[in-house]
């Protein structure tokens, strides 16, 4: 007779190994956790979570019947909280520009590749060279359709929002562009923009999210983890909410590499 397994729930963990589409992978977390300590941007609403109903309250209010019950927890936040990605209308000020919702599958669903750049100092620039550079030192091909990811190693700081809101490097035209012709249609960073600190707070131009502009291309942010994902070419995996009209969406992305990729 056939012995059917019961499911169980594994502790949480940032990576794991399971079986995906008949292939054994490793599973990495790029995402962080969403809480009211967040960092977010001047100007940009603040992430509020309550307790809206308890197990105890649905009981009193005649919604469930003893013993069983119920909680619901109420939270409010910008779409572009916490590890994010950027929708077309977010840039592109036409009545057409695709919102959130509209984005295809194929965009958050894709080949991609990551890059070590944790050695560049504060408040720098990634440049073409610098990619050409990583190309060569990690063998990689981006291929079309396909999404690169930018390790800083400031999501390490995301815990002190002072220090992570500033200073961070990030990716210039020259590179922006360069990634596209080779395919990339979304760059995606462990920081707080895929442009640099003194783009943002300074010059305020921001140059690699013009490109996104110019070219009807994404950018992800706030990533985290991105160091551990143990091959530097993988699939990508990040769907964001449907929310009708948004200019981004919070989302939970995760990295896929097959067991006999990992190096």
């Amino acid at each position: 007779m056939l012995t059917l397994k019961k499911a169980f729930c594994p502790p949480f963990a940032l990576q794991t190994k399971l079986n995906f589409l008949g292939i054994d992978c490793v599973v990495t977390d790029l995402s962080h956790t969403i809480t009211t300590e967040d960092p977010t941007f001047i100007g940009h609403q603040r992430t509020l979570i309550w307790s809206h109903l308890t197990h105890e309250e649905t009981q009193k209010m005649g919604l469930t019947k003893p013993p069983y019950s119920y909680k619901v927890v109420g939270f409010t936040l910008c779409d572009h909280s916490n590890t994010h990605v950027d929708a077309i209308n977010h840039v592109v000020n036409e009545p057409d520009a695709r919102a959130i919702n509209e984005l295809p599958l194929e965009w958050f669903m894709a080949p991609a590749v990551w890059f070590d750049f944790s050695h560049k100092a504060p408040n720098s620039y990634i440049t073409k060279a610098d990619i050409e550079e990583a190309i060569a030192l990690t063998g990689v091909t981006i291929r079309p359709q396909s999404v690169v990811l930018i390790h800083t190693g400031w999501y390490k700081k995301w815990k002190n929002n002072f220090e992570y809101i500033r200073n961070y490097p990030g990716v210039d035209r020259s590179a922006m562009e360069y990634l596209n012709d080779l395919g990339a249609i979304s760059v995606g960073a462990d920081a707080p923009s895929i442009d640099s600190y003194h783009e943002v707070a300074v010059v305020r131009e921001q140059p690699a999210h013009i490109v996104c502009r110019e070219r009807e291309i994404l950018n992800i942010e706030n990533l985290a983890h991105i160091d551990m994902i143990p091959a530097h070419e993988f699939w990508f995996i990040g769907l964001p909410l449907k929310i009708k009209g948004g200019s981004g969406s919070p989302f939970r992305v995760v990295a896929i590499v097959p067991e006999n990729k990992v190096k």
